[in-house]
């Protein structure tokens, strides 16, 4: 019998584990009339399962949870876990609407908008700032984007804007908040579009990183979906609070239906991050529950100074295309024992 909507989740061991299930218990707390929706998480890859205690605490929210091991081929790229286990949601589970969610992700209200209207298959938020993304065709990437328009297809130019500095770039969404239609095939077809394109080796300038959320931008471009944006408040940047257009930066954490956190919480001075965000009023139960759960799920773990080695890696990387090799970062790394 067919369900009206399904979360999707990738959970593997480690850091993953603590951040799936912060956001099962959110969707359980905060999520309305949708807060019994079913939730279906996947290992995708071979190797050690979760832990005893992560499946224990599925069970009671009620979370399935399987360890199917759809990505072999791609292996070592982890984030071909999302096209991959998306499409094979979409053959198994019978439900009208499936949502993709990425484990960094808490809800703090009833996403509403997940309810697709009859004329839509799909629902994101674009790309928060530029990244990989083309401005057209005088944009040092826009050879990246017409080969991937040529080769799955795209006859139809799409632009959208970004969050962060209002940049019109061609259509690039965020893959960590997806909603579709199941009868659409969206899922499916990012599949075999993303297989299609590692295969043939195509890559943007910063490296394999941004390979599927691309892919699965120039996807529904090919399919010619008519693609509507999720609001602000859905998948709130948080760390990128003082850098969104002023328009869109949320005055008070009761008016957030979801954050996307990134790393945050990762790093021992998450709390002290979250305070230097700006005209952020944080007096709410529901942030105060955020925290107690970061504390109860043991959520930071990493020294700061991580953080700026990556920082500083990131540099190392750009100054290598000058001919310039320096190699402080696994100088901090050992100094620090990172």
């Amino acid at each position: 019998m067919s369900i009206p909507i399904a979360f999707i989740i990738c959970t593997e061991p480690g850091r993953l584990e603590a951040q799936s299930l912060m956001l099962a218990e959110s969707i359980r707390k905060f999520c309305g009339e949708l807060k019994d929706t079913p939730i279906f998480s996947f290992h995708p890859r071979v190797g050690e399962p979760i832990s005893k205690q992560t499946q224990k605490a599925f069970e009671a929210l009620q979370v399935n949870h399987q360890q199917v091991p759809i990505n072999q081929e791609f292996h070592e790229y982890y984030l071909a876990n999302k096209p991959l286990a998306c499409a094979y949601a979409e053959q198994h589970i019978d439900a009208e609407i499936l949502v993709f969610l990425d484990s960094d992700k808490c809800f703090f209200s009833e996403p509403k908008e997940f309810l697709l209207p009859v004329n839509c298959n799909a629902r994101l938020r674009p790309e928060y700032g530029q990244g990989i993304g083309s401005t057209g065709l005088q944009d040092s990437q826009e050879w990246y984007w017409q080969k991937l328009y040529e080769v799955l297809g795209v006859k139809r130019e799409v632009f959208v804007e970004t969050p962060i500095g209002k940049k019109k770039i061609r259509a690039y969404w965020n893959s960590g908040l997806v909603v579709v239609r199941r009868s659409a095939g969206i899922f499916t077809a990012w599949k075999e579009n993303f297989e299609k394109v590692m295969r043939l080796d195509i890559t943007p300038p910063q490296g394999l990183y941004f390979v599927e959320q691309s892919v699965l931008s120039v996807t529904l471009c090919a399919l010619e979906e008519n693609v509507e944006h999720l609001p602000a408040n859905y998948s709130y940047p948080l760390p990128l609070h003082n850098r969104l257009s002023t328009e869109l930066q949320i005055k008070d954490w009761n008016d957030i239906t979801s954050i996307h956190y990134f790393n945050l919480f990762f790093y021992n001075d998450w709390d002290a991050q979250i305070k230097r965000l700006k005209k952020l009023n944080l007096d709410s139960e529901k942030y105060r529950w955020l925290c107690q759960e970061v504390v109860r799920l043991k959520m930071p773990r990493v020294s700061v100074l991580h953080r700026y080695m990556l920082v500083v890696r990131r540099m190392e990387q750009k100054l290598r295309n000058f001919n310039l090799d320096i190699n402080l970062s696994s100088w901090i790394e050992k100094i620090a024992k990172l």
